[in-house]
């Protein structure tokens, strides 16, 4: 089953799409989007990136698709002091995360040691996404991934994602293995439950 894709009618209409979801998630009141749950987050975050910890040596970190960057002050709290964020809509006046489209990011290359992501489903190409990776970090640098949306043939509710405005899923897999074929500047190391559940956790080393 090969991975499916959000249709768009331009990259123009991907970025508008996606550049949405913080400011209504406020509007909304979303508890995740909100200054008070912010905390909340980042101790939800800490639980799932010290999972990776023993596996991965320390550095410069970069968290992409951030939000609100309660993962970056996570990797902080853990001793990845030199850390930040990069999302296409990281709100006004944020301390921890830079405005970037993570196809293409205003970075020199090879500075990142460490790169983590659990939004790779809202990506536009992922191989696009996987190169544009691999020009930033150094060797030796680690790819961190969650991931989650494995569909199957029967799994019509979660296909229809794909169509929703109000969603913002633009890509989904199958297995495993598609995921890795679309990173095939990486080598696979290994893979676990995350401590959220409804994520696998991924590394991936250059």
């Amino acid at each position: 089953m090969s991975i499916k894709h959000r249709k768009y009618s331009s990259y123009n209409e991907y970025l508008k799409h996606q550049s949405k979801k913080l400011d209504i998630g406020v509007k909304n009141k979303i508890n995740k989007f909100m200054p008070e749950y912010f905390l909340n987050n980042v101790r939800s975050f800490e639980k799932r990136i010290s999972k990776f910890k023993k596996d991965i040596s320390n550095g410069k970190v970069l968290c992409l698709g951030a939000r609100t960057g309660a993962e970056v002050v996570a990797f902080r709290n853990l001793g990845f002091e030199d850390s930040i964020g990069l999302d296409i809509n990281p709100g006004k006046n944020n301390k921890y995360v830079i405005k970037g489209d993570f196809h293409n990011m205003e970075f020199s290359n090879d500075i990142f040691d460490i790169i983590y992501c659990n939004c790779i489903d809202h990506a536009w190409d992922l191989k696009k996404l996987s190169k544009e990776v691999d020009r930033i970090s150094k060797k030796e640098s680690f790819l961190l991934l969650e991931v989650d949306h494995l569909i199957n043939k029967k799994d019509k509710e979660r296909k229809k994602l794909l169509v929703r405005e109000s969603k913002y899923e633009s890509v989904m897999w199958s297995n495993f293995e598609e995921i890795e074929k679309e990173f095939k500047e990486f080598k696979f190391v290994k893979s676990f439950p995350s401590a959220n559940p409804c994520f696998l956790a991924i590394i991936f080393k250059k």
